[in-house]
């Protein structure tokens, strides 16, 4: 149950509630094996995620449906690529699925992924983890009036600098300039909080309608210790026939194999 966020002054929002939530990762890595990020500089941050830092940042959302969302919305069938295949299926005269199929052989020819398709390697090599932490954990809320405030009043003058942006609302908050989001995320990584101690990461909204989602810094792990704060279940195999996965394959138009 998420707690109510706690405003002070001098610091973003916080809420303090335990990690309990769902990972996809490729089983050789394991669930608590995320990449480790060098040293923030804006203009190398394009494969970086939402609120990456310096170090490692495990995510989790907080249902399965949620977990496979947020990983193959990259995967999705986007408009350009639907308008495209009606095109197709109207102008030769076959079906959609018969025309997705000749889409994505013509992209293939051209050099590119086929749009609307999840590779069987990809869902074979990895498992979906349970994630969960011992104790409550704090985690900077981003999506209240009093961090908005404060994000703009003590961030704003190198944001506007960096990324051009004047005033940020929740849309930069959670869209895909990760020139902004990472160096929110980087300065409140190091933010004291009032009590001298350090939050544990970024609890936020998923821009897909699919409830909440984590981002946790392993400080620990990046300090040469034990990451004892969260741990992972041993995962399960990713089934064709999953519901979970085939509810988001259905809403992105995405065609397994």
């Amino acid at each position: 149950m998420s707690s109510a966020p706690e405003e002070v002054d001098g610091q973003q929002s916080i809420v303090r509630e335990p990690l309990a939530g769902f990972r996809i990762a490729t089983e050789s890595y394991g669930a608590l094996n995320p990449p480790e990020r060098g040293y923030f500089f804006p203009d190398d941050v394009g494969v970086w995620n939402r609120y990456d830092t310096p170090g490692r940042t495990l995510y989790a959302a907080s249902t399965r449906l949620g977990a496979f969302t947020e990983c193959l919305y990259g995967y999705r069938l986007d408009r350009e690529a639907r308008t495209a295949i009606d095109f197709m299926a109207e102008r030769f005269g076959i079906t959609p699925a018969q025309a997705h199929s000749l889409y994505i052989e013509e992209q293939r020819e051209l050099g590119h992924d086929g749009p609307g398709t999840f590779p069987k390697h990809w869902r074979e090599g990895r498992r979906i983890y349970e994630l969960s932490s011992r104790e409550e954990l704090v985690w900077f809320d981003l999506g209240t009036a009093h961090s908005l405030a404060y994000i703009d009043r003590n961030f704003g003058p190198e944001i506007a600098k960096t990324c051009g942006v004047k005033a940020v609302d929740l849309s930069h908050l959670l869209g895909a300039d990760r020139k902004l989001t990472t160096l929110i995320s980087t300065r409140l990584r190091n933010l004291w909080l009032h009590d001298g101690s350090f939050a544990d990461g970024i609890r936020f909204t998923s821009r897909h309608g699919v409830g909440t989602c984590w981002a946790f810094w392993m400080r620990r792990t990046d300090d040469g210790l034990d990451n004892d704060l969260v741990s992972a279940s041993d995962g399960q195999a990713i089934y064709v026939d999953d519901p979970d996965l085939l509810n988001v394959t259905r809403r992105f138009n995405i065609r397994l194999h």
